[in-house]
């Protein structure tokens, strides 16, 4: 049970810059939104440090995830991350580098070769969330906020205090703001499996900007006996505006899955940041 929860439960937000100066100039300049922001983020050669817990539980049996490292901005999006993964289930951390459509994975068990593996599919993406809530991508966060129910007053993260936003939303909204695919699910969620609700959290900065991120939710698998999977994801965010340069690891330091004589998966690499 343990291997099959680590093999497919595998699952990351500057201060905002102002023209102007003197009481006036302060007094012009309206409040940011929290996807306004964002936005004023999302620019060449800065980003974001993320650490992440994620906790998998199968019929009782809980085992934890841990994630941590770095996003970086290009205009208007992430564009790349650079992810170190561990848990309780593996017996070596995986570093993976993602870019659109291609990521690099390295562990031990690919140092008797040349240290990193190549992964190529159009469906992987670099994104940074805390499960499936994207906390990087202005749709996905405006959709998110769109069902706040609760907002109050909370605790101080990366140096600021924060209100804390909360609230429900489906899988198949998700899918419609972040075109990814809700972990665990081969495809666009459908049925019953769009209807699959994910409780979220979001600390905002006063800057409006995410330093944390909750999000839970539960299934249950139909070809499994209808057992009942739950998933808690819990991302805090650190050093918006960070100076960031994420490259390709050397290419003679890489190796396909066609060097391997293997044949590469049809799905994306294990996502994290990256999409599934």
């Amino acid at each position: 049970m343990r291997r099959w929860i680590a093999t497919t439960a595998i699952t990351l937000a500057l201060s905002p810059v102002v023209a102007g100066s003197g009481p006036s100039a302060h007094a012009r300049i309206a409040p940011l939104d929290p996807v306004g922001a964002l936005k004023r983020q999302l620019v060449e050669n800065r980003g974001v440090k993320m650490s992440n817990v994620h906790t998998t539980t199968v019929e009782g049996e809980r085992v934890k995830f841990w994630e941590k490292g770095v996003a970086q901005f290009g205009k208007e999006k992430i564009i790349s991350t650079d992810i170190t993964f561990d848990s309780e289930v593996r017996w070596n951390p995986e570093r993976i580098i993602t870019f659109t459509g291609r990521s690099y994975r390295k562990d031990k068990t690919l140092a008797r070769v040349k240290g990193w593996l190549l992964d190529e599919n159009k469906a992987i993406r670099p994104a940074l969330k805390a499960g499936w809530i994207e906390i990087a991508n202005p749709v996905a966060l405006k959709a998110v906020l769109a069902t706040t129910k609760v907002k109050r007053p909370a605790g101080v993260y990366d140096g600021t205090r924060t209100t804390l936003h909360q609230g429900t939303i489906t899988f198949g909204e998700l899918h419609k703001a972040s075109l990814a695919f809700p972990f665990g699910l081969d495809g666009k969620p459908r049925g019953r499996d769009a209807e699959i609700k994910v409780a979220w959290k979001l600390w905002l900065g006063e800057d409006q900007l995410v330093r944390r991120a909750v999000g839970t939710w539960r299934r249950t698998s139909r070809d499994r006996g209808e057992t009942t999977y739950s998933y808690v994801f819990d991302t805090r965010v650190t050093g918006w505006g960070t100076k960031t340069h994420i490259t390709p690891p050397p290419a003679d330091e890489v190796v396909t899955w066609e060097d391997l004589g293997k044949p590469s998966p049809e799905a994306p690499s294990p996502p994290s940041l990256s999409g599934e």
